[in-house]
């Protein structure tokens, strides 16, 4: 709720109510005001809003032109955009708890230049990675979330053209 309201806030500054109604461009020139009015924490997410639109639709053109590696790379961008800018991996006020930390880390040790990716996926907080794991390192990144998280946390989904399908 804080993010969409820190958003919001940022939007009001301008006289608008969603942020997706505010010029990128002016936006940038009026952080100074922003950063005094809103807070940091609320400019950051502002940052990662604007920038993750724009990826989102670079994800898409990487994927209508088949350059998976580049997709790939989009997502690892936007995932570590998402923990530094966004920063809803975890609870400020409960930072023993950073399970999608762990899960994170855990994922960029294994696949961190074996042609995978991760990144937080959802609300954050609570919620869930995604990752794009080569079949290759498959089973051994199954077994180590599982490892780690507990049997029945780590679910292995199969793309198909109408979506995805559970196989595990």
């Amino acid at each position: 709720a804080a993010i969409r309201q820190e958003m919001e806030q940022v939007a009001a500054c301008f006289g608008k109510p969603l942020l997706g109604q505010v010029e990128e461009n002016a936006f940038w020139m009026a952080l100074p005001v922003l950063r005094s009015c809103c807070g940091d924490r609320a400019v950051l997410r502002a940052i990662h809003y604007f920038e993750e639109n724009a990826r989102a639709l670079a994800q898409r053109n990487a994927l209508i032109s088949g350059e998976f590696n580049d997709f790939l790379q989009l997502i690892l961008e936007s995932g570590h955009a998402s923990f530094a800018l966004c920063q809803n991996v975890y609870c400020s006020t409960d930072v023993r708890h950073q399970g999608l930390s762990v899960a994170l880390a855990l994922s960029q040790t294994l696949l961190e230049g074996q042609g995978g990716a991760w990144r937080m996926q959802g609300g954050g907080f609570a919620g869930t990675i995604q990752a794009y794991v080569p079949q290759s390192l498959l089973e051994r990144y199954h077994s180590e979330i599982e490892r780690v998280f507990g049997k029945g946390s780590c679910y292995i989904l199969r793309l198909r053209e109408q979506g995805a399908v559970k196989v595990i």
